[in-house]
């Protein structure tokens, strides 16, 4: 058979550049000869279509990357109002908590995932770390503390090294041992009072064991004699409810006192910290910039700066001398309650109702330790008087020991059945630790082995607060307690037989 001319095999290049001029001839209607700009813009259109997919693909990847590292609320209540928030609804049907929570996840990246060009802009622009800016005065309050508090933890380090070389360590649980022997057999209820009208919300002994303050809802302040437990002066302290007090470092004596000295601070639910030199029914001064209720109070161990925290979210320090506010330091995302600072002066411990307890150096204004480990709102804290240990108590019924130098909790200790108002550890040596509860009682533990030594029954309501006596007076122990059933509480090692004979080995 003939081949038939019109089958042409390969493609029509050579034929075309042969044709020359006569191109348009050679090509038919029925025959689509690519040229350059065909070839150049099929190419530009793949290459655009690449391109469009490896920025989605990026763009994909870095929100599933933002996704997981996305804080989201994992409370059922708080993903419901984050989605209320962006106009989004609340449930849909046959939505359960992990498929509305995972929803909104979506919606906040989607919303707020960066794109590539706001991604390399922020990279060549701005690149600042966030800082609130202080006063000069802050700056000053620093460098005080810092200068004050280092020679105090080297006297701390020296001695400690020196209390190690003299005593063996066995020897000094066999002493603590002997001592808390002693107090469990002896500690008993020496002296009730009914302290106000109204339910008590804290007590503290005089830093010389002559006075024992309490506060309470009915806005007195009331000083007690010890260890008579006599009433010496009662002061109209605020117009709300009095939440809490604290004695200056320096304060010595019984009333009547002479002079303006700062001697004493009170906070209350009025959003107010009074300043009280006991000499006048008047207040020194009020310290006022809280937004809520103010709940603890505590001075400096330097004794020239007060430091509160509040229901406004936020603890502030005060300068004494010129009342006024040197900082306001945010960070927690629940009301503060609990303060303590550390021996030293260099530290202090805050504590919120969300169960987080923060550890700041008050001489750079960093959190040095967050704390977290509890489960409910925590109301106490109390660094140990060798500045080694801090206890959290909660009201999750339970007692963190957090080791400072190993950066974390050593013992969980499950006190009380009830809300744990209060823990406070002995003020000299730290033998002894007590814990104040709603359950109605105070139990007195053993720092060596973590053991309860004693527990204190008499209140007939919640236990609101209590504290050791800083000194002892004729060689017994004392604690004092207030409760919500109105009445502060006296107990001490005198209320039984003679101390045994060894007693005075090791009562200091």
């Amino acid at each position: 058979m003939a081949e038939s001319g019109h089958i042409f095999h390969g493609d029509l290049s050579g034929a075309l550049g042969a044709a020359g001029e006569d191109r348009e001839a050679f090509t038919g209607a029925n025959i689509h000869a690519p040229t350059d700009a065909d070839i150049v813009g099929q190419a530009t259109e793949d290459m655009n279509r690449a391109r469009q997919q490896h920025e989605d693909a990026v763009r994909a990847f870095e929100q599933r990357a933002s996704q997981r590292q996305m804080a989201v609320p994992t409370s059922d209540p708080q993903v419901k109002a984050k989605l209320r928030e962006f106009g989004e609804p609340v449930c849909i049907f046959g939505e359960g908590p992990y498929e509305r929570r995972d929803r909104l996840r979506t919606i906040m990246a989607g919303r707020t995932a960066p794109t590539m060009d706001s991604q390399r802009k922020e990279a060549a622009g701005d690149e600042d770390l966030f800082y609130t800016e202080g006063v000069e005065e802050l700056l000053e309050a620093r460098v005080k503390i810092a200068e004050w508090s280092i020679p105090r933890a080297n006297q701390r380090l020296v001695k400690e090294r020196r209390a190690r070389l003299d005593e063996d360590p066995l020897e000094y649980e066999e002493r603590v041992d002997r001592f808390s022997t002693f107090i469990q057999k002896s500690m008993v209820a020496e002296i009730s009072q009914v302290g106000d009208e109204r339910p008590l919300t804290q007590g503290k002994f005089s830093p010389d064991a002559a006075l024992f303050a309490t506060c309470s809802w009915s806005g007195f302040i009331k000083l007690w004699k010890t260890p008579s437990c006599e009433p010496v002066l009662t002061i109209r302290g605020h117009e709300d409810r009095c939440h809490s007090i604290a004695f200056h470092p320096s304060c010595k004596g019984v009333p009547p006192f002479e002079g303006e000295t700062v001697r004493m601070a009170s906070a209350s639910a009025d959003s107010r910290i009074n300043l009280w030199s006991l000499s006048e029914s008047q207040p020194v001064s009020v310290l006022e910039g809280h937004e809520d209720r103010v709940n603890r109070v505590v001075f400096h161990p330097m004794g020239e700066h007060v430091i509160s925290t509040s229901h406004d979210m936020s603890w502030r320090l005060w300068d004494i001398e010129t009342q006024t506010e040197l900082l306001l330091q945010e960070g927690h995302s629940r009301p503060t309650y609990g303060v303590s600072v550390h021996p030293d002066g260099s530290l202090v411990a805050t504590s919120d109702l969300g169960g987080v307890v923060r550890v700041w150096d008050l001489r750079s204004g960093k959190t040095v330790m967050p704390l977290a480990g509890h489960g409910k709102q925590v109301l106490g804290v109390d660094f140990h008087p060798k500045g080694t240990m801090l206890a959290t108590a909660a009201d999750d019924h339970s007692v963190r020991i957090w080791d400072m130098r190993k950066r974390r909790c050593t013992h969980n200790l499950l006190s009380h059945n009830k809300l744990i108002s209060e823990v406070s550890f002995e003020k000299n040596e730290g033998r002894l630790m007590l814990t104040a509860s709603y359950d109605g009682t105070v139990k007195i533990w053993q720092t060596t082995d973590w053991k309860v030594v004693k527990v204190l029954i008499g209140h007939e309501g919640r236990v609101m607060g209590a504290d050791h006596m800083p000194a002892n007076i004729s060689g017994h122990h004392y604690i004092g307690s207030v409760a919500f059933d109105r009445t502060l509480k006296f107990w001490s090692t005198q209320g039984k037989a003679e101390p045994p004979v060894d007693a005075t080995a090791f009562m200091t």
